[in-house]
């Protein structure tokens, strides 16, 4: 497509949303108003609940008093009343009954079940036409077509006959008009159930669509994953091609597509799609390894561009500058609240709560957040850093999960640490990293790190001292007992070909989503259920 059409599409988005893209800016000046507003709007509308009359919602004046009146609360805190208004009908959470449940993986065995109102619906929809509005003040990413992957949209139902999936793929599927004509996956790939079939086809898919100006998806590793295929089964996904096996036979693509692979002996993203401007994607915390490898991969002007802080309980953020990649709190829909990383880490229960309003530049913070939806004070367990402001507002990154943290003897290792430490080395020794883990043994006091990599001949016992060294570096903690030797040195297991995708495969088959898994890439041994010493070579 031309620039004529991308400054159509811009100017039709600037007609849709340009008055609630000024109200959000406007917003941003006043940012303890705005919250206070939300806040006293969710109470209201629900204060006649059961959850909102245990806790006095009628009564709370404001952000303290309700503070004061509702502990923090945790998913296994609220499963009770999630589950009974499902099945009973009962307004337990919320007046408005839920009509999807955003469904993901839980820290028990049971998933959580996210309760989403059809004003909630609206609600992520509009943040989904708003975040379009802002990326077509960027890259003109929107100039074309658009490659995105989502989960799918219904995956089964409640005992009460609600539907769950991924709430994504079902507004992925419920798209305004002028953007789902421009998406090159059909929606119902997402339900494809054979984890391999389903990725042929978006490869297949996409190697069709040689139009392709913005690529999306939550983790980069699902197209570094699908370029692995496109690869090794080439041949055959070619053949699709010419033979119109996902659209009109395109013989032409097809023989170009063949040419450069017998050149190069492999394709990426930009021989693919060399009108590449945008890819939108996680690019924090254990997802900035993914997006990272797949940098080289791209066209060289194509823009890496933030997602947001976005998951399965909060829409949380707005990327309002792609070009400097300002994530916006959504502060006129939902509540938040922080804690100081290291006060939290500490003592959750005598760590001071502030509001949005009283965050600190390139401070850390765990998140809680209360939504329409029936969430209330619940605690995301996931760390953001203030990045910058719009107005009096504070813009915030993604840093890592608040899991990510492990401690054998009191060092409280942090997964940034180790992403850092271990890229950082491998890209020094010129070692191709395909995946790796790094596990902490309590038994033993023990990290080890499970690697699975390419170009590399020498000892894995030089790779553990470089990584050894670069942790103490960085953690003065960690250094202390290792000087002191309650820590052992790091020790390194090199994993076989393909076993990175088979631990992903196994977590999707245990529940995971596969658009938005994510690699936690620090974890203790106990509560990991891989075997990856079945997989040492």
């Amino acid at each position: 497509m031309t620039s004529v059409a991308h400054l159509a599409v811009k100017a039709g988005l600037a007609v849709m949303h340009g008055r609630r893209w000024s109200r959000l800016i406007h917003a941003t000046k006043a940012p303890a108003e705005a919250q206070a507003t939300v806040l006293g709007h969710i109470l209201a509308t629900n204060a006649q609940t059961s959850f909102g009359r245990r806790h006095g919602f009628a009564t709370l004046r404001n952000p303290s008093d309700y503070r004061k009146a509702v502990p923090v609360q945790s998913y296994e805190d609220l499963r009770a009343d999630i589950e009974a208004q499902e099945l009973t009908g009962e307004p337990r959470l919320t007046m408005e009954a839920p009509v999807y449940y955003n469904r993901t993986s839980g820290t028990v065995a049971a998933p959580k079940n996210i309760p989403v109102t059809q004003a909630g619906l609206k609600r992520t929809q509009a943040h989904q036409r708003l975040a379009a509005y802002a990326f077509s003040k960027g890259p003109p990413i929107l100039a074309g077509r658009m490659f995105a992957v989502t989960g799918a949209a219904v995956e089964g139902h409640m005992p009460g006959g609600t539907p769950y999936g991924s709430a994504s793929g079902l507004l992925y599927q419920n798209q305004s008009r002028l953007l789902r004509a421009r998406y090159v996956l059909p929606a119902e790939l997402a339900s494809i159930e054979d984890y391999e079939e389903r990725y042929l086809a978006m490869a297949a898919f996409g190697l069709a669509a040689g139009d392709v100006t913005c690529a999306a998806t939550p983790n980069s590793s699902t197209l570094i994953r699908l370029l692995d295929l496109v690869n090794k089964r080439a041949e055959e996904l070619l053949q699709r091609v010419a033979d119109g096996g996902t659209s009109e036979p395109n013989p032409d693509r097809a023989r170009r597509l063949r040419g450069i692979l017998d050149q190069s002996g492999s394709l990426t993203l930009a021989d693919i799609w060399p009108r590449l401007a945008g890819l939108v994607t996680w690019t924090g915390g254990s997802c900035g390894v993914a997006s990272r490898k797949l940098r080289p991969m791209l066209p060289t002007d194509c823009a890496v561009i933030e997602l947001g802080y976005v998951a399965s309980e909060v829409h949380g953020s707005l990327n309002v500058d792609p070009m400097r990649n300002l994530c916006l709190p959504t502060l006129t829909d939902t509540f938040f609240e922080f804690a100081e990383r290291d006060a939290w880490e500490a003592d959750s229960a005598r760590a001071d709560i502030v509001g949005l309003d009283e965050l600190e530049p390139d401070h850390d913070y765990y998140v809680i957040v209360t939504t329409s939806n029936g969430l209330y004070r619940y605690d995301m367990n996931d760390i953001v850093r203030v990045s910058g402001r719009v107005n009096d507002t504070p813009t915030l990154d993604f840093v890592q999960k608040g899991k990510g943290v492990t401690s054998i003897t009191g060092e409280k290792l942090h997964e940034t640490q180790v992403l850092d430490a271990v890229c950082t080395t491998l890209e020094q020794m010129g070692i191709d990293n395909r995946f790796f883990i790094v596990l902490a043994d309590q038994d033993t006091s023990r990290y080890t790190l499970y690697l699975e990599a390419a170009g590399h001949s020498g000892s894995a016992d030089d790779i553990g001292e470089r990584v050894d060294t670069r942790l103490r570096d960085a953690n003065i903690e960690y250094d202390g007992k290792r000087a002191s030797d309650r820590l052992k040195p790091l020790d390194v297991r090199l994993l076989v070909p393909g076993s990175g995708d088979a631990y992903r495969e196994s977590r999707v088959a245990q529940g995971q989503r596969d658009a938005q898994f994510k690699y936690l890439h620090l974890q203790y041994a106990h509560e990991c259920s891989f075997d990856f010493e079945a997989k040492a070579s």
